[in-house]
């Protein structure tokens, strides 16, 4: 069934780099079908087979759907750029006036807002496509919303090390660093823990 999902997948008229995320799609779908049917003592094939429904119509479908999904990496990278400055300057702001909890919400209100379209769907399909081999180990493909989760969590601490440096530069040798200056980095690291484990756990299975 995956060889014949991969072979389906591979002759589809989509955008390349939606390509893994469809096929880790329909193997989740195909997977969550069989283990029902071992479950209940039926035919795990046959059950995949019909979850799947006739492929010439989902051929139909996913050509006419997947386009519209398309989104540039390198746009999620700028958005990702973008908020991470804004989170920035709004904890470095709050900061001052001692509202690290305004902050805090104001920075993932930011970051959720400025993700791409369908962030979670689309992070849980790049998280569980083939991995990427590595001269160490193997690691996800870095897709539209990896991208901009890791410039979210690394752009905000370069920001405020520049800050600090103007500041101490112009004699301020003060620097506060309040508990919501950490918020985007664990909610978003979190987030791709769960993902990734997520879908190593359906990998196995």
């Amino acid at each position: 069934m995956q060889e014949q999902l991969e072979q389906f997948v591979a002759s589809l008229a989509i955008p390349a780099e939606r390509k893994p995320v469809v096929l880790a799609e329909l193997l989740d779908h195909a997977r969550c079908a069989m283990d029902a049917a071992a479950c209940e003592g039926g035919d795990p094939e046959q059950a995949a087979r019909a979850a799947l429904g006739d492929l010439g119509a989902l051929r139909r479908a996913l050509e006419a759907v997947e386009p519209a999904f398309h989104y540039p990496r390198a746009r999620a990278v700028v958005r990702g750029v973008i908020a991470a400055l804004l989170v920035a300057l709004v904890i470095d702001r709050t900061a001052d006036v001692m509202a690290d909890a305004l902050g805090a919400v104001a920075a993932l209100a930011i970051v959720a807002l400025a993700a791409p379209p369908r962030a979670l769907a689309r992070l849980r399909g790049e998280l569980g496509a083939p991995r990427v081999p590595g001269k160490l180990v193997a690691g996800a493909r870095i897709g539209p919303v990896l991208g901009y989760a890791l410039a979210v969590i690394a752009g905000p601490p370069l920001v405020w090390i520049a800050i600090i440096v103007a500041r101490a530069l112009a004699g301020d040798l003060l620097v506060r660093t309040p508990w919501s200056a950490f918020t985007v980095m664990v909610a978003a690291t979190l987030v791709i823990a769960v993902e990734l484990a997520r879908a190593r756990r359906r990998a196995v299975a």
